[in-house]
């Protein structure tokens, strides 16, 4: 796994399934770069999220929501060893009166089970929790404003219960127009975090901390 920047993961599974998360575009950081997938999941259809532009290799695109963002997508698809299934979300704390729906994209690659939650804009309820299950690791953004905060995301990763946190969707350096916040506000004053330069991670089930622990990654530029 790679984090690309903001929203978006860079995945490859054991059978070599390359799958990338929510990409973004030059317009929102100059981190942005061009990368070959055979899946793009997108959580939601803002310009943030879906700029398939910068993937190659004429990837299968699964979207979480219509095209117009108006109805949930209800995704429950495979590509090679990859499994994904969605869980419908918001993107407020309003029922998506403020910024619209969301969908939470759960992936299952062997025994491994990840969730992305897009912009999440609330706490999961009992039922959500429920339908995204046990999970390994959990990508989740942390800077507020347009989704949780630093502590309702703490809250979400204490209903979800992941081994490993990957924060995503935050103030990085060169990002444009974004009044989010840093990830040093949802790390203050947390035991169990690593932070990572700009290198791919090795998220297998038998290596990964048996106590939660968060991974800090540094957005990733590869040509992959």
């Amino acid at each position: 796994m790679r984090w690309l920047g903001h929203a978006s993961f860079y995945l490859e599974s054991p059978a070599g399934g390359r799958l990338v998360t929510d990409p973004y575009g030059p317009q929102v950081s100059p981190a942005a770069t061009v990368v070959t997938a055979d899946v793009v999941t997108i959580s939601h259809e803002h310009w943030d999220h879906n700029y398939l532009e910068g993937v190659k290799g004429n990837p299968e695109v699964w979207r979480g929501l219509s095209p117009d963002g108006a109805t949930w997508e209800k995704v429950d698809k495979t590509c090679k060893d990859v499994h994904a299934y969605t869980v419908p979300a918001y993107h407020d704390d309003a029922a998506g009166a403020k910024r619209g729906k969301n969908a939470v994209f759960v992936f299952e690659i062997g025994d491994l089970r990840l969730a992305h939650l897009g912009d999440l804009g609330h706490l999961l309820n009992e039922d959500q929790v429920r339908q995204i299950g046990r999970l390994d690791g959990v990508m989740i953004p942390v800077g507020g404003y347009f989704t949780i905060d630093a502590g309702q995301a703490w809250q979400t990763v204490e209903a979800l219960k992941p081994r490993v946190v990957l924060p995503m969707h935050y103030l990085v350096p060169g990002m444009q127009g974004f009044p989010i916040a840093g990830v040093d506000e949802f790390t203050a004053g947390r035991a169990n975090v690593r932070r990572f330069g700009e290198v791919k991670v090795d998220l297998r089930p038998e290596t990964l901390p048996q106590e939660t622990e968060v991974w800090v990654l540094a957005a990733s530029q590869p040509r992959i």
